[in-house]
């Protein structure tokens, strides 16, 4: 399989969120953000497969070598093939890929995060330097489209975890911080079992859901004018996070029973305009 079909595969098939929000860049880069999002899957994937922590560390381990192979010309994987050459044309720094495994291993240490300060620390490792660097890929003018991108990437990952309470749960792990569980009441046994007080669960993923929105806005607070057409797949994403936000939201956010998610027309819908108004300067609601 060509390193390029094997990202896609990976990363954006049909349908997929990430699909629709790159849909409408330029080819090259959507290649190469693609196989940065592919990357951060197959690194992520490590710890929600293995059940064998030993296993998953030597699997960290061998991407730990694989990134030095990538930085030294001489890549082995299709994704890291993929980015043999954009890591030179963007100046990807080496130490950024390096932290998306450093947030896998911490993962790997803990099924659990004691604060909401840890949980968004993981999250920026896991996921606001692969932001950092496709803002990278996209260009920019403004310095403070990095905090942008950092912001965006945090609140995705956290988006994401709060689609995924129950899978999370069924592989023995919970994502929603030890001290927000306590604040609303809700215990870990009663997630596990998906058993929690509907109050307090309801209580606690909305609290989740507005400090989630504050990383959206804080995203678009530091997204000048003159980034905004460039920017406009991150923009993209932004749009389909705060509609599924919104679709928990109005269901009572169910994530005990069923993953949230859109169809893949309003998705299209979504990515068509959003693309469209970030080229007049205009950024989604939130």
């Amino acid at each position: 399989m060509d390193p390029r079909e094997y990202c896609h595969n990976k990363a954006t098939p049909p349908g997929s969120s990430l699909y629709y929000s790159l849909l409408f860049l330029p080819e090259a880069q959507r290649h190469t953000v693609t196989a940065l999002y592919a990357y951060q899957k197959e690194i992520v994937g490590i710890v929600a497969e293995c059940s064998d922590v030993g296993v998953a560390q030597t699997k960290l381990q061998w991407w730990q070598e694989e990134i030095t192979r990538l930085f030294a010309g001489c890549p082995r994987h299709p994704v890291t093939q993929t980015l043999a050459t954009p890591i030179k044309t963007y100046d990807l720094p080496q130490q950024s890929f390096l932290q998306v495994i450093g947030g896998a291993a911490s993962d790997l240490e803990q099924s659990t995060y004691p604060s909401f300060q840890a949980l968004t620390t993981y999250c920026y490792q896991i996921a606001g330097v692969i932001s950092l660097m496709a803002a990278e890929i996209y260009g920019y003018q403004d310095s403070e489209t990095r905090t942008y991108a950092e912001n965006l990437g945090i609140a995705l990952q956290l988006t994401h975890i709060l689609r995924n309470v129950r899978q999370d749960a069924d592989r023995g792990r919970i994502y929603l911080p030890q001290e927000e569980l306590t604040r609303f009441q809700v215990s870990s046994e009663a997630i596990f079992t998906s058993y929690a007080n509907s109050q307090g669960m309801t209580a606690l993923l909305a609290q989740q859901a507005g400090q989630t929105r504050h990383y959206f806005r804080s995203a678009l607070a530091n997204l000048g004018k003159h980034d905004r057409q460039t920017q406009y797949a991150g923009l993209t994403q932004i749009a389909l996070g705060l509609n599924i936000l919104n679709t928990m939201e109005e269901d009572g956010y169910p994530v005990l029973q069923r993953r949230t998610s859109l169809t893949p027309l309003r998705k299209l819908w979504i990515a068509w305009r959003t693309s469209r108004r970030a080229r007049r300067g205009l950024v989604p609601q939130c």
